[in-house]
C-alpha cells in the first residue's frame, strides 16, 4: 500500500516539473485580452460621444431652421365672429401648427450646420469629420434632419484595422402654439 501511494507522488511530482512556464504564458494571455478589451472600451465611448455630439448639432440646426415663420400662411384664415363662437363652445378648428418658410427654414439649417463645421475647434468635438446633410425634408410645419458623419478612433487597433465609423443623427422638429383660452386668437 505505502509502495502504491508512493509511486502516484512521484508521477504527479513529474507532471508538475515539466509544466514550467504554462502560468506565464496564461499571464501574457490575459493582459493581452485586457488591454485589447479596454481598447476597444475606449474607442467605443468615443464614438458614443461622438454620436451624441453629432444629434445635438443636427437638433440646433433642425431648431434654427424651424424658426422661419411663413407670415402669409400663418396669418390666412384670422379668426372671425364664426370660428370665435365655435371655439367658444370647443367645437373651433383644430390648430395644425405653427407654419413655416420651407426654403428659409432649409438654409438656415444648412448654414447652421456650416458654421458649426467651420467653427472654432473648441465648440466641436475634433474627431468628427466629412459632416453632411443626408436627407432634409418641411412639410410646411417641422423640419426633418438627416446628418451623417465620420468619427476618427482614438486608438486603431491593428487586429480589427478600422480607423474610422461613419455616424449618422436624426432629428425631427415642428414649432407649437402655446395652449390656452383664446378666443379672439391673441
Amino acid at each position: 500500500i505505502c509502495a502504491g501511494i508512493h509511486i502516484s507522488m512521484d508521477v504527479g511530482k513529474k507532471f508538475f516539473r515539466d509544466d514550467k512556464g504554462s502560468i506565464s504564458l496564461l499571464v501574457i494571455t490575459l493582459f493581452l485580452v485586457t488591454v485589447t478589451t479596454s481598447l476597444v472600451v475606449t474607442d467605443i465611448a468615443s464614438v458614443a460621444i461622438a454620436k451624441r455630439s453629432l444629434t445635438q448639432v443636427t437638433e440646433a440646426a433642425a431648431q434654427r431652421g424651424v424658426r422661419n415663420l411663413d407670415l402669409s400662411a400663418y396669418y390666412s384664415g384670422e379668426f372671425d365672429l364664426t370660428t370665435m363662437a365655435s371655439n367658444l363652445f370647443g367645437v373651433g378648428p383644430k390648430d395644425p401648427g405653427v407654419p413655416i418658410d420651407c426654403s428659409k427654414a432649409l438654409s438656415d439649417a444648412q448654414s447652421a450646420l456650416a458654421d458649426w463645421s467651420s467653427g472654432d475647434k473648441s465648440l466641436r468635438r475634433t474627431e468628427i469629420t466629412s459632416l453632411r446633410i443626408s436627407k432634409i425634408d418641411c412639410d410646411g410645419f417641422g423640419i426633418q434632419l438627416i446628418t451623417e458623419a465620420t468619427a476618427r478612433l482614438p486608438i486603431a487597433i491593428p487586429l480589427f484595422k478600422v480607423e474610422s465609423v461613419r455616424i449618422t443623427a436624426q432629428v425631427s422638429t415642428t414649432n407649437t402654439r402655446k395652449s390656452g383660452f383664446a378666443p379672439f386668437g391673441i
